[in-house]
């Protein structure tokens, strides 16, 4: 009997853990190595393959390993991941702030032109790209590309894609803790000042493969420097004003922030796409007393965060400080109250001086169970 190995795989699955169940011996061919996101993976977990010895894999060349040897590309410290029939390209992103090479497996929808795309749109602009396809054929194809050149090309579907990052001189681009706002494009100076991002980032305290939302993102400047500090995670900016959108997007590309997603809507409404956040900033959409939804969004954060997540929230307002206050009192939730107020040097009489910057509060309110030394 000959059984196809088609997608959707489960009919052809079912109908090997049937023979096996009738004590018939099957073979399954795959080119490769299967266990290389291969078939060898799924098989070991399907009951039939389950028992020991039951499941014998002899593995073969991949096409990561054929397309290293055409590039004479030593793979020892080459990351590998697949975008072949997948829709998440988070860890496309954070593969390449690694700075790694990288073997990318795609379709004809998850192309290496589209690889391209996202790269540059992200500014993750620190790589070459191979690309090879119909390896081991009279059609073998292996070609460099720059990104931009691969984004404008029509690929079949099916090649490896190699990405080699290129050796630059000067200052590598990436995200990193201490932002330098003189490379962002700001909304006339309506954004979260350096000390506030500090403060906040530290009350949040996001671990590395946490996902982290802020709210009212502005020009996004917390989301460009909380991504730094989340190299597995995820960062999601929410904004309202279409034109602070495309002033994230700009200094998302400027910076090169891959696992930065920016989403253009409201809150609470726009929430409900998210991924469920470990910490949550809220730089805007508050607005006090005057703004009816001021009591709704920490609310619809809190619904949202979970087991031991923690909400910030900036508040330049006194009516804005008092709407948060009550929010935490009437539900009876932990939370702690920190002024920042700052000063920034500025030239005068041929030495310097201090200006200061408007008093800000953050409100920290922790619905889980996250222990806080600051806290009683």
């Amino acid at each position: 009997r000959h059984i196809a190995l088609a997608c959707p795989l489960e009919p052809a699955l079912r109908e090997l853990e049937a023979a096996r169940q009738e004590g018939r011996r099957c073979v399954v061919l795959a080119d490769g190595d299967p266990l290389l996101y291969g078939i060898g993976t799924t098989l070991g977990k399907r009951a039939a393959f389950a028992a020991p010895g039951s499941l014998r894999i002899l593995p073969g060349v991949s096409a990561m390993q054929t397309a290293c040897a055409r590039l004479r590309l030593p793979w020892h410290d080459l990351a590998v991941l697949s975008l072949h029939g997948r829709n998440d390209w988070l860890p496309l992103a954070h593969a390449a702030l690694t700075r790694r090479p990288l073997c990318v497996y795609t379709d004809a929808a998850n192309s290496p032109a589209a690889i391209a795309r996202f790269l540059l749109e992200r500014g993750a602009d620190w790589f070459r790209m191979a690309v090879a396809s119909r390896l081991n054929t009279t059609e073998e194809s292996v070609r460099e590309y720059d990104l931009p050149e691969a984004a404008e090309q029509n690929f079949p579907g099916g090649e490896s894609v190699i990405l080699l990052p290129r050796r630059d001189d000067g200052v590598a681009p990436g995200p990193r803790f201490g932002l330098d706002e003189r490379a962002l494009t700001l909304d006339k100076g309506l954004y979260t000042k350096a000390p506030i991002r500090a403060a906040a980032l530290s009350l949040l305290a996001p671990r590395p493969d946490d996902t982290l939302w802020d709210l009212g993102a502005g020009s996004g400047c917390l989301s460009l420097e909380a991504a730094a500090l989340l190299p597995r995670g995820r960062v999601v900016a929410l904004e309202r004003e279409e034109s602070r959108v495309s002033l994230i997007r700009e200094n998302r590309r400027r910076i090169g922030i891959p696992h930065l997603d920016i989403v253009h809507g409201s809150a609470p409404d726009a929430l409900d796409g998210l991924p469920d956040p470990d910490a949550v900033f809220i730089g805007g959409g508050l607005g006090g007393a005057r703004n009816p939804n001021g009591r709704i969004l920490p609310e619809a954060v809190a619904a949202r965060l979970k087991p031991g997540g923690r909400m910030v929230a900036a508040a330049a307002l006194l009516s804005t400080l008092n709407t948060l206050l009550d929010f935490a009192r009437e539900r009876g939730l932990r939370h702690s109250v920190m002024q920042i107020q700052a000063a920034e040097s500025a030239p005068l009489a041929g030495s310097l001086t201090l200006k200061p910057l408007n008093p800000v509060f953050l409100i920290g309110i922790f619905p889980g169970d996250a222990p806080d030394r600051r806290l009683p």
